[in-house]
C-alpha cells in the first residue's frame, strides 16, 4: 500500500514539474513548409511546422533566438504535386467536369504555394524574446506582401497549460 501512493505521489509531482517547463511554440503563417531554427542557452532545436500548425521546443528560462527559412524538401514535394496534377490533366476524357475543375484548382493553390516559396528562398528571417517559468515565447512565421520572410517573438502566460 506504501508503494502504491509512493508511485502515485512520485508521477503527481512529475506531473506537476513537467506542467512548468518553459517551451517557445513556432506557428507557420505562411503557405510552404519552413525550418525554424530554435537557439537558447545551453541547447538549440529545429522545428518544421507545416503550414498552419504549430510545433513547440523545451527549453530554458532566458532568451531565445529564432532563425526561420523556407524547407528545401517542400518545393520537392510541390513539383512531384503539380506533375501528378498535369498527367491527370494528359488524360482528362477520364475525368468529370467537378474532378476536372478540382485538378485546376490544385494546380493553381501548389503554383501560387510555389511562387511564394521561391520568392522566399535564400531569404532567413530571425527574432528574439525570452522566457520565464510565467511566460512561454511565441514564434509566429508568416510572409511579407514582398515575399520575404517576417518573424515576430513574443511571449504568452505559461498558466494556461
Amino acid at each position: 500500500m506504501k508503494r502504491i501512493i509512493l508511485i502515485i505521489a512520485m508521477l503527481l509531482v512529475g506531473g506537476v514539474l513537467a506542467g512548468c517547463i518553459p517551451t517557445v511554440t513556432v506557428t507557420n503563417q505562411t503557405g510552404f513548409d519552413v525550418r525554424v531554427l530554435v537557439f537558447w542557452s545551453g541547447g538549440r532545436e529545429v522545428l518544421s511546422p507545416s503550414p498552419g500548425e504549430s510545433s513547440y521546443a523545451e527549453v530554458t528560462e532566458g532568451t531565445f533566438t529564432a532563425v526561420a527559412v523556407p524547407a528545401s524538401d517542400w518545393i520537392d514535394y510541390a513539383k512531384a504535386k503539380r506533375q501528378y496534377l498535369n498527367d491527370q490533366l494528359a488524360n482528362m476524357d477520364n475525368l468529370t467536369g467537378a474532378q476536372l475543375a478540382e485538378v485546376v484548382r490544385q494546380l493553381k493553390d501548389i503554383a501560387a504555394r510555389m511562387k511564394q516559396y521561391e520568392d522566399t528562398a535564400g531569404k532567413g528571417a530571425s527574432c528574439s524574446g525570452s522566457i520565464t517559468q510565467e511566460a512561454n515565447g511565441i514564434v509566429t512565421v508568416s510572409a511579407a506582401a514582398d515575399g520575404t520572410l517576417v518573424v515576430a517573438c513574443g511571449s504568452s502566460s505559461s498558466s494556461g497549460q
